[in-house]
C-alpha cells in the first residue's frame, strides 16, 4: 500500500527521477504495475525502473505479462529484433529476456492484478509460436508466464493512468 502523504505530487511522472524514487520506496505491486505501463507505453525508462521492477520478489505475474504481451512477445519468440517503441529495440530485447528468465527461474509470487482480456489473443499467439516449434534458437520460453490465462483486470481506484501520468486519486 502506497503512502500518498509522501508522494512528490498528485501526478506521478515516471520520467522524473524523484517520482521514480518514490515509486520504488512504496511496497505496492499495483502501483508498480501502473508505473510499468506508464514507463514503457508513454515515457521511456531513463531511470531504469523496469529492470528494477523485474527484480522485485513481489512482482505480479500480470505486470510481467503486460511487459511481454503489450509489445508483442510472440514476435520476440520468433526472433524479431525490431520493436519501435519509446525505448530502444535493444532495451526492449533486454526486457523480454529478463521477463522470460524471471518466468523460468523464481517465477511470480503474486497473480492478482490481472490483465485486460484483449491481451489473451497475444498470449495465445505466443503459445502457438511455441507449439509450432518456431521459437528462435537460444531463447527461453516463459512457460510459467504464458501457460494459463491471466485473471481479469482488477481496477485499482487509488490511481488512474492518464497519458503517461499516474494520477493519485482522493481516498
Amino acid at each position: 500500500m502506497f503512502d500518498r502523504r509522501t508522494a512528490p505530487s498528485a501526478e506521478i511522472d515516471v520520467s522524473e527521477e524523484e517520482h521514480v524514487a518514490w515509486i520504488r520506496s512504496q511496497p505496492d505491486a499495483s502501483l508498480w504495475h501502473q508505473a510499468t505501463m506508464a514507463t514503457l507505453a508513454y515515457r521511456s525508462d531513463p531511470h531504469d525502473f523496469i529492470p528494477w521492477v523485474l527484480m522485485q520478489p513481489e512482482l505480479d505475474r500480470s505486470t510481467a505479462g503486460w511487459l511481454f504481451l503489450w509489445p508483442e512477445g510472440s514476435r520476440y519468440l520468433r526472433g524479431e529484433r525490431n520493436f519501435p517503441l519509446n525505448i530502444s529495440s535493444e532495451s526492449m530485447l533486454a526486457i523480454f529476456r529478463a521477463v522470460c528468465e524471471r518466468s523460468e527461474s523464481v517465477g511470480f509470487a503474486n497473480d492478482s492484478i490481472g490483465l485486460d482480456p484483449d491481451f489473451e489473443p497475444e498470449r495465445l499467439r505466443a503459445l502457438d509460436v511455441v507449439a509450432r516449434g518456431e521459437v528462435s534458437a537460444g531463447l527461453v520460453v516463459p512457460r510459467v508466464l504464458l501457460d494459463r490465462p491471466f485473471p481479469p483486470e482488477r481496477r485499482d481506484k487509488r490511481f488512474d493512468l492518464d497519458d503517461g501520468l499516474l494520477l493519485l486519486l482522493d481516498d
